[in-house]
């Protein structure tokens, strides 16, 4: 058995006599707050979010309720300081 890390997650490599190889894939939810999906929680997210929120990009919809308003900076400050 091998293991392999891979973005959110691993694969288990596992190998089979009579089948060959078998792999299963094993992923975490990404982090909502990880706005830049860098794999890190960071300051970078806070400023990234800030900025497609104030500039009303479609990123910034937070809630995917397609409203840019004060619901998604909450909703971004709550996932952000609460962690992932």
């Amino acid at each position: 058995m091998e293991v392999k890390i891979i973005p959110n997650g691993y694969e288990l490599w596992m190998s089979c006599i009579s089948r060959g190889i078998a792999v299963l894939s094993v992923t975490t939810p990404a982090c909502r707050a990880d706005f830049n999906q860098s794999g890190t929680l960071d300051s970078q997210d806070f400023f990234d979010f800030l900025t497609a929120f104030f500039a009303l990009l479609p990123a910034a919809d937070f809630n995917h309720d397609t409203a840019i308003n004060s619901q998604d900076f909450f909703d971004f400050l709550a996932a952000f300081f609460v962690g992932c």
